[in-house]
Formats: C-alpha cells, structure tokens, sequence
C-alpha cells in the first residue's frame, strides 16, 4: 500500500510556492525595468552582439586588447 508523507508534501508545497513567489518578483521587477525604459523615450536597445552567442573572433580580440603589446 503507498504511502503519502503529509509532512514532508506540506514542505515541498511551501518550498515552491516561496520559489514561484521569487520568481514573480523578479519578472516583477525585469517588467517594472522596461516600463521606466519606455516612460523615458527609450522603445529599442541596441547591443554590439548578441550576449548569447560568443564567437572566437570576439574573445580573440578581447584577449589581444588587454595584452601588452611589445615595443
């Protein structure tokens, strides 16, 4: 016969109601973000590259700028 651990249900319900809560507070807080970007005229970001994908042209310039270059 299953067994159903009240306890132990009664926590894991608690602990992902508290990480559903931080969750919405965050987009709470990324929605609250973009509201004041648009109150201030701002409709586009425009960003050198895309953040998400890295190419090695890009770290391999990076890396050569913050070397020294010899005289």
């Amino acid at each position: 016969m299953p067994i159903v651990d009240v306890v132990e249900n009664i926590k894991q319900t608690e602990a992902k109601i508290a990480e559903y809560s931080r969750s919405m507070y965050r987009l709470e807080g990324v929605l609250q973000t973009f509201k004041g970007l648009l109150a201030g005229g701002l409709k586009q970001l425009d960003l050198p590259s895309d953040p998400t994908q890295s190419s090695e042209d890009d770290t391999i310039e990076e890396l050569e700028s913050i070397q020294e270059k010899p005289e």
